[in-house]
């Protein structure tokens, strides 16, 4: 939701984003092949593969494997408010991407069942927070999927994951690789 800023953002975050390699990744391997689920440091064990559920029963609804390798990561609340507000960003998105390193970063609280940050969340969007996570998800599929800055075209790729319909990246189809273009927009035509 704030993909644009990421380059300038991640050039100046701390150690704190540098994901930390969890346990029990290999499940979440074989299920999703070419991505990858982690946690920023500051997350437990248990905590991070509890919030890893949640983000892949939410990714589960799409074809994420038409992105090739791809990382998800999951940031503390508390983490991910203090990174944006100290370089002027909104802290009300709830997750960006950074496409060159093909990352997208999510506030940990979209993955709890109760937080007062939820609760923020929820109030700032007008939206529960399953949906905000949904939403959040499919704006930055768009950003992904078709290697997209510009907001409101990634937002147009959401809007046509959520209804179920073909996604058009305006010609820019951005796959794993150039041979599987055709089997990216049959993935996402089936959706």
């Amino acid at each position: 939701m704030i993909c644009i800023f990421a380059a300038l953002l991640l050039s100046a975050v701390p150690r704190l984003l540098t994901p930390q390699k969890m346990p029990n990744a290999a499940s979440a391997q074989t299920q999703y092949p070419g991505q990858r689920f982690t946690c920023t440091v500051g997350y437990t064990s248990e905590e991070c593969q509890a919030g890893m559920r949640v983000l892949r029963n939410a990714l589960a609804r799409y074809s994420v494997d038409a992105l090739g390798q791809w990382t998800w990561v999951l940031v503390r609340t508390v983490d991910w408010k203090r990174i944006l507000a100290e370089r002027g960003f909104d802290t009300s998105h709830p997750a960006f991407s950074y496409l060159p390193k093909r990352e997208t970063f999510l506030d940990g609280s979209l993955v709890v069942r109760k937080s007062l940050r939820g609760a923020e969340l929820s109030a700032i969007w007008r939206m529960p927070v399953e949906d905000l996570l949904d939403l959040a998800i499919r704006h930055e599929l768009g950003h992904a999927l078709c290697g997209e800055l510009d907001e409101a075209k990634a937002e147009h790729v959401a809007v046509a994951l959520k209804n179920g319909t073909p996604v058009s990246c305006q010609g820019t189809v951005v796959a794993k690789r150039h041979t599987d273009r055709d089997r990216l927009e049959h993935l996402l035509s089936r959706k």
